[in-house]
């Protein structure tokens, strides 16, 4: 087995019970993997691999050592850049958090994939959360967004388009 397949069983099992909406967590790491690969990131195996464990330091028991030990630093690298940092609010905790991310373009690939799959499946089924998104978006392109950075303006386009 491959490490973007081992990847895969391992987030699903440690993310468990958890839910993502009305369905089960792992629909969201599908989709998360589906877009890396639609933008053509699938043959990068720490991308492919990080697309599926993107939340488990955040959201499960998962510990960077575990990660390191199973998926190697570079992986676990990425998972930790775009895992969030603790702050008063969301804003906040984002803005840490972009530190992190915006000295590893791997994890900005891997975060630019995650909000594009919340924004999306916010857009179709929770207008809330989506209005979130949207409001939340100028302050995730001022500290995120390059535009020297042509590899990943199609996916900043995609981002664009569904926030505007």
């Amino acid at each position: 087995m491959n490490i973007t397949d081992t990847a895969k069983e391992f987030a699903i099992a440690q993310h468990g019970t958890q839910t993502y909406g009305d369905r089960p967590y792992s629909y969201h790491l599908a989709q998360v993997s589906q877009l890396l690969a639609e933008f053509g990131y699938a043959g990068d195996e720490a991308i492919a691999a990080a697309g599926w464990l993107h939340d488990t330091l955040e959201d499960t028991p998962t510990t960077y050592e575990m990660l390191v030990s199973e998926f190697g630093e570079e992986t676990t690298d990425i998972v930790w850049a775009v895992t969030s940092e603790p702050g008063g609010n969301r804003v906040d905790r984002f803005r840490k958090t972009a530190l992190k991310i915006q000295s590893n373009k791997k994890a900005l690939i891997v975060k630019l994939a995650d909000r594009i799959a919340n924004t999306e499946a916010s857009l179709q089924s929770n207008p809330k959360l989506y209005k979130m998104y949207v409001k939340e978006f100028p302050v995730f392109k001022e500290l995120l967004y390059n535009p020297q950075d042509v590899e990943l303006l199609p996916l900043w386009n995609r981002l664009i388009e569904l926030c505007s």
